[in-house]
């Protein structure tokens, strides 16, 4: 009999994308089989806090599969027993530091190298994922094994009447690969209200005020107000320039709501051929002339809205767990479900 423990980062106000959706997904994967949950009990900003998230999953590591769903990679250097299961959410820590640095080195070791070494297996979460972890790390391809992010049933189809000569655009984020300033510029001139979920700086704000472009800011949302705001918009914008997978869009795609998202990958992957409108986020021209189309063209929309309701459901909850599930059962094909059993971590 197996046992099963997932190790989640500590949450933190707003991290929507990994702790929410592991605990969707341990829910389900809880009907194939007994889990166990554990929050690490510090954030990885300090030497102390590492070794401590390290020395928590070592004292909860179980004899059967330990899975560490994601950010703190390097916890799996504390598991002492059973197979190990790391996802990868995306290469970002060494995309954005310069190589030359001590801290580049510090990220490769200790937070990819060392703990793709000692996992049995490497979930990552879009191809796109896939090939940066072969690339930064020269694991092995075949190691890897790609299951998408799920969608929180919390994003439910919600169809409104679009609002054509003063949309409420939505725009998920405001880290400097989100692109907000590009997203600024695309608009100017478009009546329109832009609602932006995410802590402004100083800058951000003189930017926008200087626009006069109408915004409205929302930071620290629950994932229910997040929701909410997915149903009050009418468009969402996601011309990111770097992502792992990219949320915004299939939580707007369950909503019914047009998306306008970037061509580069691994975006047109997550929103499917045909579910989303696509732009160069590097142009502000095409950004802008993207959202105008999803504004004045109809039957363009709709269609957006259509096969949005139909991509989205390769990211089924149920679908899934399915595919953890399948990963689980290939390190032990013999063996059955352990007896059910929670505690907290120490």
């Amino acid at each position: 009999m197996t046992e099963l423990a997932f190790f989640s980062r500590k949450k933190t106000t707003g991290a929507y994308s990994i702790g929410q959706i592991f605990e969707i997904v341990a829910a389900a994967v809880a009907r194939y089989r007994p889990i166990i949950q554990h929050e690490l009990p510090r954030p990885s900003n300090s030497v102390f806090n590492l070794l401590r998230n390290i020395l928590a999953t070592r004292n909860n590591a179980v004899f059967g599969v330990n899975h560490v769903t994601g950010d703190a990679h390097y916890v799996v250097l504390g598991v002492n027993r059973g197979r190990v299961v790391l996802t990868i959410h995306d290469c970002v820590l060494l995309a954005r530091t310069p190589s030359s640095r001590f801290k580049y080195h510090l990220y490769k070791w200790l937070w990819y190298k060392w703990p793709i070494r000692k996992a049995d297996i490497v979930t990552a979460i879009s191809e796109k994922s896939k090939a940066e972890i072969v690339h930064h790390t020269g694991c092995p391809p075949e190691k890897i094994k790609v299951v998408p992010n799920c969608v929180n049933p919390v994003y439910h189809y919600d169809p409104q009447p679009f609002r054509t000569e003063y949309p409420r655009i939505l725009q998920i984020g405001v880290a400097p690969h989100k692109n907000l300033h590009r997203i600024v510029a695309a608009l100017q001139g478009i009546r329109c209200v832009l609602e932006i979920v995410g802590e402004l700086n100083h800058e951000q704000r003189t930017m926008l005020d200087a626009s006069g472009i109408q915004y409205e800011n929302r930071a620290h949302l629950s994932l229910e107000e997040l929701a909410g705001r997915y149903r009050a918009a009418d468009v969402v914008v996601f011309a990111s320039l770097y992502e792992g997978f990219g949320m915004p869009i299939i939580e707007a795609q369950a909503t019914g709501r047009p998306v306008v998202t970037s061509n580069i990958e691994p975006m047109p992957w997550v929103a499917g051929e045909e579910g989303a409108c696509f732009v160069n986020p590097t142009d502000v021209q095409s950004i802008r002339s993207g959202i105008l189309r999803v504004i004045h063209d109809t039957d363009f929309r709709e269609q957006l809205v259509r096969e949005g309701q139909v991509n989205v459901q390769r990211f089924s909850v149920e679908r899934i767990a399915r595919k953890y599930n399948e990963v689980y059962n290939s390190l032990y094909p013999n063996a059955q479900p352990a007896i059910k059993e929670t505690h907290p971590i120490t």
